[in-house]
């Protein structure tokens, strides 16, 4: 799974610099609204049940929820087409999708697919399939960076190029996932009665009624700065949070996406035999997050703004400085990210509920606090400040729920986190210095 999310990263590295190049900040702005709200009305939809699929232990129960879950997805899909075609103004005021104009009518395909995409995620997981999910993980990011620069050079550089893309990566991405191989196994899902469903439905209800609400809320929380700065201030500001969130990703997609199926698959196996290996795996697994985290964003915390500037060209400064800021909350979001997943294991969903709340009241409060004020820098920081808050309470939740030192351990995190970021801040504080030192003692005559 690493491996698969290196190359990603490699592939984004290499070909985000064209794509930057092509599109302009307006552009990426509608395109971060289409996939924002593809995957909130996705979640929705399914009530979350595809991510309980890797736990059942009997393939009776495997199949109902599964049964389950597309029955859902059918219905999300129908309620994104209504949404679309008969409520356009109504969820056009909630998501701003008015600068998507004709596009809007793609929503119900991307919803579909990302349905698609989540069950086979989770199917591949539950029989420990890692290798499809790292292919399609390279066919995601490499495929929509191709086709986003294949159609701005030979068509137009738009945002329907970018749209276009991505609703075309995400169908490449479900047949690299093994969604053949698993069709013809779907004859066992109409065999299975719906009184099964029903018991399934009702004996994992956590997920609607804890997981489903905490997600909708975190994942619209988190894209709240898109339609906030969308409304109150310019597409382009938002172009430029929207490029600096999705660069800011690569760091927990390699370490935190990669870990998390696997910590999930073998946190619930050992739970299930001895409750103490969980702990020492869950105390491992976090030590080595920490680690890596702290040092990548620990760098994009003090160089973020010089890396776009030199990497993605003059027009994604800001993007840049937006990096810097929201890396702050990256680091404790990664270390939070797979650890979650032991709420699932060991039946504690209600804190991932509780967290949500707290985040989503945090981000809100903090990002209108800088949109009042008229100032969307001030906004990415008090919303950065928000989700720090939420992310460090989630954290010692997850060790309480594994019933291991919550408080020490976070502390130790806190701790590390600060004198890394400190570390990087002189570092970057030192080059400043040095080379305005030397600009001041440049001899006459050199450039």
């Amino acid at each position: 799974m690493s491996g698969g999310a290196m190359v990603n990263i490699l592939l984004s590295l290499v070909l985000y610099p064209i794509v930057t190049r092509i599109y302009s900040t307006e552009d990426m702005a509608a395109f971060g609204i289409f996939s924002s709200v593809t995957v909130l009305i996705a979640l929705f939809s399914t009530a979350l049940y595809p991510s309980g699929l890797v736990i059942p232990k009997l393939k009776l129960d495997f199949y109902a929820m599964l049964k389950l879950s597309l029955g859902l997805g059918c219905i999300g899909v129908l309620f994104s087409m209504v949404a679309v075609f008969l409520l356009p103004d109504v969820f056009g005021w909630l998501f701003q999708w008015e600068i998507l104009g004709m596009l809007i009518y793609l929503i119900p395909l991307g919803v579909a697919l990302e349905i698609l995409k989540d069950i086979a995620r989770n199917w591949n997981i539950r029989n420990k399939d890692f290798a499809n999910n790292a292919a399609s993980s390279i066919v995601s990011g490499g495929s929509m960076r191709f086709l986003s620069i294949g159609y701005g050079k030979l068509i137009a550089a738009s945002s329907v190029g970018l749209i276009f893309a991505q609703v075309l990566s995400n169908f490449f991405t479900i047949l690299t996932l093994g969604i053949g191989g698993m069709i013809w196994k779907l004859k066992l899902v109409f065999r299975i009665d719906y009184s099964d469903v029903k018991r399934v439905a009702k004996k994992y209800d956590r997920y609607p009624t804890y997981l489903l609400p905490s997600n909708i809320l975190n994942k619209y929380s988190t894209d709240l700065p898109i339609y906030l700065l969308t409304a109150y201030f310019a597409p382009a500001i938002t172009g430029a949070f929207v490029l600096a969130s999705q660069i800011i990703r690569i760091p927990i997609n390699v370490i935190g996406s990669s870990v998390a199926s696997v910590f999930l698959q073998k946190a619930n196996e050992l739970y299930h035999k001895n409750p103490k290996e969980t702990r020492v795996f869950a105390k491992q697994t976090h030590y080595r997050i920490l680690i890596l985290g702290t040092l990548a964003f620990g760098f994009l915390y003090g160089f973020g703004d010089i890396t776009f500037y030199f990497v993605f060209g003059q027009e994604w400064k800001l993007a840049g400085q937006f990096a810097s800021i929201l890396s702050i909350f990256c680091v404790f979001k990664l270390l939070s990210g797979p650890m979650a997943k032991v709420y699932r294991v060991t039946g504690k969903e209600q804190y991932s509920f509780y967290v949500s709340i707290v985040l989503s009241i945090c981000r809100t409060i903090g990002i209108f606090i800088g949109v009042i004020s008229g100032s969307y820098m001030l906004a990415i920081y008090y919303f950065v400040i928000g989700n720090v808050i939420g992310y460090i309470i989630n954290m010692y939740l997850v060790f309480k729920s594994l019933q291991m030192e919550s408080l020490k351990l976070v502390t130790i995190s806190i701790m590390c986190v600060v004198i890394i970021f400190t570390l990087f801040h002189l570092l970057r504080f030192s080059l400043d210095h040095y080379l305005s030192f030397s600009n001041y003692f440049m001899p006459i005559g050199e450039d």
